[in-house]
């Protein structure tokens, strides 16, 4: 399982499927965290940013993920505000200059998001920036593809990690989960001898009938780093229960803000909660994040399914499987056709 979206669009520009011997099968994994976002989560969104005096600030990714019934893309042409911004930072840029509005941040992304989000809730709460609040909906990878792995319907051999888990993922959680289900386990960056590197490692676990964690080939970062990165996190996070699209409930799985930074919780300033939600889309994006099958599988792949016409989260996301497997396999095929 290539759990990392960047792994995935890392695998498909360099067609390595086509290198790699057949019995070598690579699935996707949950690794994009506007593909894993539940309509209900997306409703939340819409709901505060339609507040009055309120500016939404978010990726470019989570604009065009539909809800029950609306997206943030939707709201913005009726008129609500909603800008784009790059990193969570910048939300506070927008906070000073826009005294007069609350400016809403979604905080979307997995375990390796999550020191950037504490970081400016802390620097808000020291500058004494008040306009400011984040809806959190930051998601842990550990427990999730634990809960995948007990699936009966999934058979996966190894978990292709990406080096970001090592600045504030637990490794051990890695290892223990290696462990658990007898599998391999390894960290590689996104170069291509990097993944090779990475599956080659897999491979001889496996061929030894080994099961540990490998991070032999992944980015080093300073012990001090990590350390502050994971003290502003506990300062401002703690985990609960947390849904994901396709997945269910998932025990311990995402991350909300502790009481005592709740002025810069927007479900509680709002009084909003996270609600089921209606999901929509006829795709099967609920299989392919769950390594139980790739893009070609589902049957709106390519079809009703496009980039200009994305049903499903997989395809509207950058990083989503779908997108990157059209971008990469449908696309220069059509190009060629044309030509």
């Amino acid at each position: 399982m290539v759990v990392c979206g960047a792994h995935n669009q890392a695998i498909l520009r360099y067609r390595l499927r086509e290198e790699l011997p057949s019995r070598l099968e690579l699935v996707s994994g949950p690794g994009c965290s506007v593909c894993v976002m539940p309509a209900g989560h997306v409703d939340a969104f819409v709901k505060v940013a339609l507040q009055p005096d309120v500016i939404t600030t978010t990726c470019e990714d989570l604009l065009q993920v539909p809800g029950s019934r609306e997206s943030l893309a939707s709201i913005r042409q009726k008129g609500a505000l909603v800008e784009v911004i790059s990193s969570p930072r910048d939300c506070l840029d927008v906070a000073r200059r826009n005294p007069d509005k609350i400016i809403v941040y979604p905080a979307v992304g997995f375990e390796a998001t999550a020191p950037s989000v504490a970081e400016t809730i802390l620097e808000a709460a020291s500058e004494g920036i008040t306009n400011f609040c984040v809806i959190p909906s930051i998601r842990l990878l550990p427990p999730t593809i634990d809960s995948i792995m007990c699936d009966p319907e999934v058979d996966i051999d190894g978990l292709l990690c990406s080096d970001h888990v090592t600045t504030i993922s637990d490794t051990e959680a890695y290892t223990a989960l290696a462990k658990k289900y007898n599998i391999s386990c390894c960290i590689a960056g996104f170069d291509k001898s990097d993944i090779l590197r990475g599956l080659i490692s897999m491979v001889m676990q496996i061929r030894h009938g080994v099961s540990l964690f490998d991070d032999s080939s992944a980015v080093i970062y300073s012990s001090e780093d990590n350390q502050n990165a994971r003290r502003m996190v506990s300062e401002v996070f703690f985990a609960v229960d947390t849904a994901w699209r396709g997945l269910g409930t998932i025990a311990e799985s995402g991350f909300v803000i502790r009481d005592e930074l709740s002025l810069y919780d927007a479900t509680k300033r709002f009084n909003v909660r996270f609600g089921e939600g209606e999901e929509r889309c006829s795709c099967h994006c609920d299989m392919i994040i769950s390594g139980r099958g790739l893009p070609p599988d589902c049957p709106s792949f390519g079809m009703a399914c496009t980039p200009q016409n994305p049903i499903g989260p997989c395809m509207i996301s950058s990083e989503g499987i779908c997108a990157s497997y059209f971008k990469y396999n449908l696309e220069p095929s059509r190009a060629a056709q044309h030509a």
